[in-house]
């Protein structure tokens, strides 16, 4: 396989190399994957940085919707790009500090799963906007607001639990992803939603844009034919060409050797900083507790203090059971701007990033992406298969696991072994919602 590209925009000037790496997905549909290095997936990060790509994200928008220049946004760029400690926590105290206000507040749409937390970073950013992100959770008596197909995607079935009255206006609504390749996605989206909440403007914001010139055309005609405004913001545009036959499997072992290291396991309860809201799961027969901050129901306006403190206190909670100076917090799948947000307040040396459903072909080779992988299933759903990425052997003191429900120990033992085998002496297992 053979992918080349060309950039044909970059506002901010921001090096590739900063913002992406390429690899090999096991996918017929699409052969190949920029793997994000802001955003806290595939790749470890330091959890500010994705905050601060998604206030770039909001400000590139405010300043192209406004058209006045924000003089902030200097500073905030050069954080994203620095690797030091003091400028990126500068950078990010600039951002708080520097809200963007808008004429018409907006809804922001986060894409599931692996732009949740970058669409909730952008809502940080927008005074007076609303966030809600789609999901690939099937809750039963209880009908999404939205759905649609994501045409590439290995769980093709999104939908979105927004309230009633967060869908039922005529605000302009932001769908947030981390990359668009056709933009097909967020036109199926504009569909649906327009055929029951029509209004006017809609934006699309996404780190990367590899649209063609066709698929351009295709929103324009969306446009005319919708009687809607339909605008884009990326970081960076550009056009790519695929040559090859994608992966349909990986040849590669994504299972954990037996030995490794003895592993000390703590159990860390933070529900009480946050709201626990009960739903029964389509694939389950029990009531399981879904957690309200990480809006997959929406969060308004008045509740964006409430998160952000939600998560300061659950960070000085944690930090309590910090064992070593090295420190991973993972997210898992959906749940990725919470860890990362409480990530952000811990002290020291911390990685943050988050297990995913897509598979990649990890190779251990300068350069490329994904140096291994490891596959299991969701202990929160064991009829889904999770990966993680790019864990290295002994890079670690501890890893704070976090996940939204209960699960059982016998779910969890495949992560132990994972961490076993990389030789991770203490594992603190972080749930986020209470007992249902």
């Amino acid at each position: 396989m053979a992918v080349d590209l060309s950039v044909t925009d970059n506002p901010l000037f921001i090096p590739e190399q900063a913002l992406f790496e390429m690899a090999a997905r096991v996918n017929k549909k699409r052969g190949f994957l920029f793997v994000s290095k802001v955003l806290g997936k595939h790749i470890p990060v330091h959890p500010l940085k994705p905050l601060l790509a998604s206030g770039l994200l909001a400000l590139e928008y405010a300043e192209r919707k406004t058209g006045q220049e924000l003089k902030e946004k200097n500073e905030i760029l050069n954080g994203l790009l620095s690797e030091t400690e003091s400028e990126l926590q500068a950078a990010y105290q600039t951002l708080q500090q520097h809200p963007v206000t808008l004429d018409e507040a907006p809804l922001v749409i986060g894409f599931a799963e692996t732009a949740t937390a970058l669409g909730h970073a952008v809502y940080d950013c927008i005074e007076q906007a609303s966030f809600v992100h789609t999901t690939r959770e099937q809750i039963r008596n209880t009908e999404p607001s939205i759905t649609f197909v994501e045409e590439h995607s290995h769980a093709t079935d999104q939908l979105c639990y927004a309230e009633p009255d967060m869908m039922n206006n005529s605000c302009p609504i932001l769908l947030v992803d981390d990359e668009i390749t056709t933009g097909k996605t967020a036109l199926h989206m504009i569909r649906d939603i327009q055929s029951k909440f029509p209004r006017k403007e809609y934006a699309v914001l996404s780190l990367l844009d590899w649209r063609t010139e066709e698929h351009k055309k295709a929103y324009a005609e969306a446009e005319r034919e919708l009687g809607v405004t339909i605008s884009t913001v990326a970081l960076l545009s550009g056009r790519i060409s695929f040559k090859g036959v994608p992966l349909s499997e990986s040849s590669c072992n994504y299972s954990p050797k037996p030995q490794g290291t003895a592993i000390n396991r703590t159990d860390i309860d933070i529900s009480d900083f946050f709201t626990s809201v009960p739903y029964q799961p389509e694939t389950s027969a029990n009531v399981h507790s879904y957690v309200k901050e990480t809006g997959r129901f929406g969060v308004k306006p008045s509740e964006r203090k409430a998160v952000h403190e939600a998560c300061r206190q659950a960070a000085l909670y944690i930090e309590q059971y910090r064992k070593g100076k090295r420190t991973l917090v993972l997210g898992t799948g959906e749940l990725m701007y919470l860890p990362m947000k409480i990530a952000s307040k811990l002290g020291g040396s911390v990685s943050y990033h988050s297990t995913t459903r897509s598979p990649i072909h990890p190779v251990a080779k300068q350069g490329y992406a994904v140096q291994n992988g490891y596959s299991f299933m969701n202990p929160e759903d064991e009829a889904v298969r999770h990966f993680v990425y790019n864990l290295p052997a002994g890079a670690y003191d501890e890893v704070f696991f976090c996940l939204e429900k209960n699960v059982s120990d016998e779910a969890l033992q495949p992560i132990f072994d994972i961490f076993k085998e990389k030789e991770v002496p203490h594992i603190h297992i972080v749930t986020l919602s209470g007992k249902a």
